[in-house]
């Protein structure tokens, strides 16, 4: 009796942690891919350079290449939000409404250095099976910005 008791605790305590994941689940992917790929309009865009970024952030460091996004944190969140306002997109690509500003950054391998492209483009974001932005599909540049 006292063993059966115990298997019924665990398993409700399981299934406590795992409700608790589902609810919190949506925050742990926004919130990476917004540290990953997210550059405030605090700073001007012309500030943000590639090398720095890439240093700073340490999931990033040796990677080739990586894309940062300008813009207000929300324009990128509603991206996943329907034309109606009242559902998420889930498990979809979605296309931003506007054009954003974009700093793409690639890896030199023999100036040992980052080169960096900016760029006014439309981006195509995966929305997760949570309804939030998970990651960056595709990209089409309209107009470059020089520096």
């Amino acid at each position: 009796m006292t063993s059966s008791l115990k298997i019924w605790g665990m398993l409700l305590a399981l299934l406590y942690i795992l409700c608790r994941l589902c609810v919190y689940s949506k925050d742990i992917y926004w919130r990476e891919f917004i540290k990953l790929h997210y550059l405030s309009p605090s700073r001007e865009f012309k500030e943000y350079k590639c090398d720095v970024l890439m240093r700073e952030k340490e999931a990033l460091k040796g990677k080739r290449s990586h894309i940062f996004i300008y813009s207000l944190w929300f324009k990128i969140q509603r991206t996943c939000i329907n034309e109606k306002g009242s559902d998420r997109y889930r498990n979809a690509y979605v296309w931003a409404p506007g054009a954003l500003k974009v700093l793409e950054c690639h890896w030199e391998k023999y100036n040992k250095r980052y080169r960096e492209s900016r760029s006014f483009s439309y981006i195509e974001f995966h929305c997760g099976i949570d309804g939030y932005v998970d990651n960056i599909e595709d990209l089409k540049m309209i107009k470059p910005i020089n520096n």
